[in-house]
């Protein structure tokens, strides 16, 4: 029999895009799918090194990986990804468990790595592998790799590369099997999605080609850089017909303070910001918005997070991420003065975090009563899960329904919101 292998797949949507293309490398070479790390021969993990937190959860992941390998002697454990890409040397020295590592760049050629270094001699290809057996009905699309950005507290140009556009056949192609394998929404994703192509217009073509595949009826774009890249992309929405985009506007601004945004070497201002902001509202009274903002950047005061509270409450902003700043190792910030105490930033997040809960307890109030098209994204006995066009998967907000026969996962059904919780919200069906 085929050798087996199974996927831990840790970080962002864009991992998860990165391992459904090393899935079906594998799949090609002959390697049989498990339903479990403990049973599999190959268990390859996705690692995520984009802040600490992440560097520990890949870390502690290898660890319980490595106990699993115990009751498995067989087993052979891998690490690929960004935290393969940037401690390669690491890895060896400190989880001798680990049998092999590879980065980033060879996604699509898995199947053959380890085949390679393991010398293994797979009878035929187990056939392509379909989100259909997994009833997932919303997928990352992935348009470009790489940065070119010079944010003085990020570390991905280090590992990810320059950036570097996919090719727009591949693109489209991925989006056609996507469709037809179930997936009825597309999460565009990337390290910086704006500089899709040689300008904007480019992934307005591209948005507009994609919503003619049939079986797609959400489209999402994520991760805005907050420039005037995306200004002319909010432009070009208002002015073309994009019905399938649906109305949320992803645009991590990081911060409100112009001192510490120059500090950061973020384009734009808080000014821009909220003209940018505005702007998006402009494009649908429906639209909800999602940003983040870094607490505790050197040199930040109490007036400079003032500055964020300001922001979030005069636009109104329905999702909120808040991280704690960490000095990544060579960047820039990590050399900077003024570190703010640990103590001092938890306090900071704690109080604004406070202040969006307020905001979004209104926010929840001006939805009650109101009825939304919302995607199913699982059922049990007892309820549904769904989620607003406004809700990213995953991330956002869900509304729990009463459980109704004749209801699937990945329908789009009327949903009107009837209560609320900290974050998710309650409804029934309007039909």
């Amino acid at each position: 029999m085929n050798p087996s292998y199974f996927i831990t797949t840790l970080g962002c949507p864009k991992n998860q895009a990165d391992s459904r293309e090393m899935e079906r490398s594998l799949r090609k070479r002959g390697l049989i799918p498990c339903d479990s790390a403990e049973k599999a021969d190959y268990h390859i993990i996705n690692t995520c090194s984009f802040i600490e937190p992440a560097r520990e959860e890949t870390i502690q992941t290898a660890l319980e990986a490595a106990e699993i390998k115990t009751s498995n002697p067989r087993q052979k454990l891998i690490l690929s990804g960004c935290f393969s890409e940037r401690y390669p040397d690491e890895i060896k020295k400190d989880l001798p468990e680990v049998d092999f590592i590879f980065g980033t760049g060879n996604f699509d050629r898995a199947g053959e790595i380890i085949e390679e270094q393991f010398r293994l001699k797979p009878e035929t290809g187990y056939g392509t592998p379909s989100l259909k057996d997994k009833q997932q009905h919303y997928a990352p699309l992935k348009i470009s790799e790489g940065c070119n950005r010079s944010c003085t507290f990020c570390s991905i140009p280090q590992f990810r590369g320059k950036f570097r556009n996919l090719e727009k056949n591949k693109i489209l192609a991925e989006a056609s099997l996507l469709a037809k394998e179930g997936v009825k929404e597309l999460e565009i994703v990337s390290q910086d999605t704006v500089s899709f192509g040689n300008d904007p217009d480019d992934l307005l073509d591209l948005l507009e080609e994609i919503q003619q595949i049939q079986g797609i009826e959400w489209i999402r774009l994520l991760y805005l850089y907050p420039d005037r890249k995306t200004e002319k992309i909010l432009e070009g929405i208002k002015k073309r017909k994009l019905p399938t985009l649906v109305p949320y506007f992803e645009c991590p601004i990081q911060h409100a303070s112009d001192r510490i945004l120059r500090s950061m070497k973020r384009a734009g201002s808080a000014s821009f910001y909220s003209r940018l902001f505005s702007l998006a509202r402009s494009v649908s009274q429906d639209l909800e918005i999602r940003t983040s903002f870094i607490l505790g950047f050197p040199g930040e005061t109490e007036e400079d997070v003032e500055k964020i509270i300001e922001f979030i409450q005069s636009h109104r902003i329905e999702k909120v991420s808040l991280f704690r700043f960490f000095p990544e190792e060579n960047t820039a910030a990590a050399l900077l003065k003024d570190m703010v105490p640990e103590e001092t930033v938890l306090e900071r997040m704690n109080e604004v975090r406070r202040i969006y809960l307020d905001l979004l307890r209104e926010i929840h109030r001006e939805r009650m009563g109101k009825v939304y098209k919302c995607i199913v994204d699982s059922i049990d006995g007892s309820s549904i899960l769904a989620r607003r066009p406004q809700d990213a998967p995953e991330i956002d907000e869900s509304v729990i329904l009463p459980f109704r026969e004749g209801i699937g996962v990945g329908d789009i059904i009327p949903v009107k919101i009837t209560g609320y919780n900290e974050y998710d919200m309650t409804g029934i069906m309007e039909c």
